[in-house]
């Protein structure tokens, strides 16, 4: 069989035989057997004629079999690309989204239009997508932290291939808590005073119970839970982080900038969480590559 022809074998099965139908079933067949042959996928348009080795063949049937499933191109190729690199993704990690990229621009923005010594933390690394971009971007420090030590081991893993594993220090632990350890052995040595400029970056689970549970079956059956789903209203971990930074917000550099990835339609109740524990704060919302609000930035 010639990849031209296997592409339009899967082209027609996923088109009739997925469940819910796939979204792009030739995009994905050849993402699939471009991972397969450990190609471009520019480069397999270029040899479309070129007859498909019996293992090739078959590792490729096994991947659209595994598709047909609902189970996301980026688990079975293992990688999923995120502002111009590829990181290592497994289904303990949240597959990196286009409209994060919206989040480090503007944390890579702010990090350049200041000459405040600055310190960028990842609340919910997930893959490490947010930290080794930021890192690899600005070569500045950066904490990582989560609460699933898996998945803190393949952020680890995407730091090493990205060459920034030495300027980002991975923590275990629950939103704020690795943070406030790390700045209050700095207040006791007094090394706090080497950052005057705190970047707080978080795309924490932001999905009501309800989306969750409506959402696509590469999604739901998935993708975990844990790193998508944040209560009857989808805001509970940035209502928790918002109190626990106004708690301790002496322990942190005099300025701080705060960026967190919503949903669109928490627009408003975002805003009025922020104004109840910082009401002097000044908020802007940023717009993502499809025109919806997406990042919430908050100077404190």
């Amino acid at each position: 069989m010639t990849i031209v022809e296997a592409l339009k074998w899967a082209n027609e099965k996923l088109k009739t035989e997925s469940n819910d139908s796939s979204d792009s079933p030739m995009l994905d067949a050849q993402v699939l057997l471009a991972a397969v042959l450990k190609i471009s996928t520019s480069k397999l348009f270029l040899s479309f004629n070129n007859h498909l080795k019996n293992e090739d063949l078959e590792k490729f049937r096994l991947f659209i079999k595994r598709r047909l499933k609902r189970e996301p191109v980026a688990y079975i190729v293992g990688e999923k690309e995120f502002y111009g690199r590829k990181f290592l993704v497994n289904p303990h990690t949240l597959i990196p989204r286009p409209a994060t990229e919206t989040l480090v621009e503007a944390a890579v923005k702010i990090a350049r239009e200041t000459q405040d010594k600055i310190l960028f933390a990842d609340i919910g690394t997930g893959s490490g997508a947010i930290a080794v971009s930021l890192a690899a971007e600005t070569k500045i420090p950066v904490i990582a932290s989560d609460v699933d030590p898996t998945t803190l081991a393949t952020a680890k893993k995407n730091a090493e291939v990205h060459e920034v594993n030495e300027i980002i220090d991975f923590k275990i632990g629950p939103l704020l808590d690795p943070l406030k350890k790390i700045f209050e052995v700095l207040q006791k040595t007094g090394e706090d005073k080497n950052f005057d400029h705190l970047i707080i970056c978080a795309n924490l689970p932001y999905l009501a119970t309800e989306q969750w549970q409506t959402t696509a079956p590469d999604i739901h059956l998935y993708e975990p839970k844990l790193a998508l789903e944040a209560g009857a209203d989808g805001l509970d971990l940035y209502w928790e982080m918002l109190r626990d930074l106004k708690k301790h917000r002496s322990l942190f550099p005099a300025r701080i900038s705060l960026l967190l990835e919503i949903d669109p339609d928490q627009k408003e109740k975002i805003a009025t969480l922020i104004k109840r524990d910082f009401l002097d704060s000044k908020i802007v919302i940023l717009k993502d590559l499809d025109g919806f609000d997406r990042v919430a930035i908050i100077a404190i």
